[in-house]
């Protein structure tokens, strides 16, 4: 047992002494001060930006860190630095440091905060850091002994990673600023990279709607460089404990890229994922004037331009119980396929809200602006929840869009087919054309505002009340930002509406020429002005045309007279025959009274002449 002991304690003074001597002589061996100098060097000529080391140091046992690293930011964006940094941190293998070789087993990036800017124009400020800076494309490469020559010592990293990072990204575009914070990422595996894969593993924590979310992000990737392609055969997304299982493929890198990819999910919300992109506000340095029209137009064309016409992508979507801007799909199935600069989509099913949407969808990312086409149906939709979806996610700008909640309920049936082009609202506005119908079963709607303006008009209250639906149609058109609706039909226990007409969405307004037929039930119009009592049929309903005019929100009411009075006059007409027969029928009838009266008193006399003619006989 003692001699145990004394060997233990010889093999460890031995490395105690090992430790000491080369902590005493690693300083000669390798010179910090010449690894900071050649490293900010190497790196600000290699991503064409300031690099600053403030200081240099080592520890035997964590290795070497370069103390407050700074990168500086792109002329033109903010004057924060575009990376800053506690310090870069590396460990590295002991024994080869003696060999004067340093094999660092991972780089590590301690607490950085990143800055990501995008400007107006598209471009963001690490753009300009794989520019080149003049170099001859016919100027060989400088080998990797080359390039160290003169630094006494060779640098193979293996692994890489960032700990503790905040990250910054402002969309002066889209007037866009979001954060993430706590964000890890380890890249492993690249000095095998060619054998075996590299492992990437990313975490964070994004800021959704004021809560934190966590993200992570976890997948391999391996390079087959002989045929020029990459594969991610099993990328997991994390997002709020909800995973996401893709498996992607990138090949033909040279002459393509082609990429092959499929995503699955059970469950899975995206709204905290795109969070990510699109929160907050910015004010752009040297950007402060408004994005002028045709601005964003410019944008989407350079970036359409800049994707190569090779490039081609073929994707499956599978995905159950998907939250996208408040819409809640049940299940989500469809293709997606990009192939000569344009996007084609096949919807097999989607579900949601209790029925499906199927059909496709194209986008020409050649035209100028973008164009696009598409054929789509909707089936069974609970209208209430699928109405107000529609409502928050796209109507959240207009005035008192919260008015428009809570109105329609019902199942609803729509085909739609339209095309159109542009990515900025007026020119989507004016290039837009669609033609489709819609049914509504089983329906309710809840005070529609042109019936109360009606109602105002004709006295009758009743008729602002909910309305029960057996049966609402309607076939539209839209075009040059007109909705052109060949005949809505609504039917309920107490109204039957006709409606003919467009309606002006530039203008938020009527066109002139419209009809609204309104037939209401003699319990629905008790009580209205006495000169719309002419409007009743025989079985007192009453039947008003109206056209309408002035603005969407407060729409005017104008009676349509000419066919009321028609009927009006149809009724008096009616009515003074009906007179005029019965004067002549009474007429007739007293007239065979009188008649019938004399006859009578013509026989009683002829028979009061004969009785006395008979007493006379009697006594003769």
């Amino acid at each position: 047992m003692k001699k145990a002991l004394k060997w233990t304690a010889i093999v460890v003074a031995v490395l105690v002494v090992l430790l000491i001597g080369a902590a005493v002589a690693l300083p000669f061996v390798l010179p910090l001060d010449k690894i900071k100098d050649i490293a900010t060097e190497k790196i600000s000529t290699a991503i064409n930006r300031e690099v600053k080391v403030e200081s240099v140091s080592f520890n035997i046992f964590s290795g070497i860190e370069l103390k407050g690293l700074s990168v500086s930011n792109s002329p033109g964006f903010a004057k924060e630095p575009f990376v800053r940094a506690d310090a870069i941190a590396l460990r590295y293998a002991f024994w080869p440091l003696f060999k004067r070789q340093v094999i660092v087993k991972e780089v590590r990036l301690v607490k950085p905060e990143i800055l990501i800017e995008k400007s107006r124009s598209g471009e963001f400020n690490f753009s300009d850091m794989t520019k080149s800076k003049g170099r001859s494309s016919r100027e060989p490469v400088a080998s990797s002994q080359e390039k160290d020559k003169g630094t006494d010592f060779s640098l193979i990293v293996d692994t890489f990673s960032i700990r503790n990072a905040k990250i910054t990204y402002v969309d002066y575009s889209a007037n866009s600023k979001i954060g993430i914070k706590d964000a890890d990422l380890t890249v492993s595996g690249i000095t095998l990279a060619l054998l075996k894969p590299i492992g990437i593993d990313f975490s964070a924590t994004a800021d959704y709607k004021g809560q934190d979310v966590p993200v992570s992000l976890s997948t391999s990737v391996k390079l087959d460089l002989a045929n020029q392609a990459i594969e991610l055969p099993d990328l997991s997304l994390g997002v709020a404990g909800e995973k996401a299982a893709v498996s992607a493929k990138v090949s033909k890198l040279n002459a393509g890229p082609w990429v092959d990819f499929t995503i699955s999910a059970k469950k899975f919300e995206i709204d905290p994922l795109l969070a990510i992109f699109t929160a907050g506000a910015a004010t752009p340095p040297q950007e402060k004037e408004k994005l002028p029209r045709g601005a964003l137009t410019k944008m989407i064309n350079k970036v359409t331009a800049s994707i190569p016409a090779k490039f081609r992508i073929n994707g499956k979507i599978d995905i159950g119980n998907l939250k996208f801007l408040n819409f809640e799909v049940d299940k989500a199935d469809l293709d997606l396929s990009l192939v000569n600069k344009v996007v084609a989509t096949t919807i097999r099913e989607v579900r949601f809200y209790d029925g499906s949407l199927s059909g496709n969808a194209r986008v020409n990312l050649n035209a100028p602006g973008l164009s696009y086409n598409a054929e789509l149906k909707l089936a069974g939709f609970n209208a209430h929840p699928f109405s107000n979806a529609i409502i928050e996610a796209f109507l959240t700008k207009l005035d008192n869009y919260k008015d428009l909640v809570d109105k329609v309920y019902g199942l609803l049936d729509l085909s739609v087919s339209l095309s159109g082009a542009g990515v900025e609202v007026p020119d989507i506005m004016a290039n837009a054309n669609a033609k489709g119908s819609l049914e509504l079963k089983n329906g309710e709607l809840k005070r529609l505002k042109t019936l109360e303006m009606v109602a105002d008009k004709i006295k009758a209250p009743a008729l602002k009340d909910d309305l029960k639906l057996s049966e609402l149609t309607a076939d539209f058109t839209f075009k040059d930002q007109v909705v052109n609706i060949q005949q809505l039909h609504l039917v309920s226990k107490e109204l039957k509406v006709n409606f003919k007409g467009g309606i002006d969405l530039g203008w938020l307004k009527f066109v002139s020429g419209n009809r609204l037929t309104l037939k209401a039930s003699p319990s629905a119009t008790k009580g209205v002005g006495q000169e719309y009592e002419l409007f009743r049929d025989q079985d007192g309903w009453l039947e008003a045309t109206f056209e309408l005019s002035g603005d969407l929100k407060k729409p005017i009411p104008a009676p349509v007279l000419e066919k009321p009075l028609e009927r009006a006059t149809e009724k008096v007409k009616m009515k003074i025959e009906a007179k005029t027969v019965e004067i002549k029928q009474e007429a007739e009838k007293k007239a065979e009274e009188e008649k019938q009266r004399l006859a009578d008193e013509a026989k009683k006399k002829a028979e009061e002449e004969a009785k006395k003619q008979l007493q006379n006989i009697i006594k003769f």
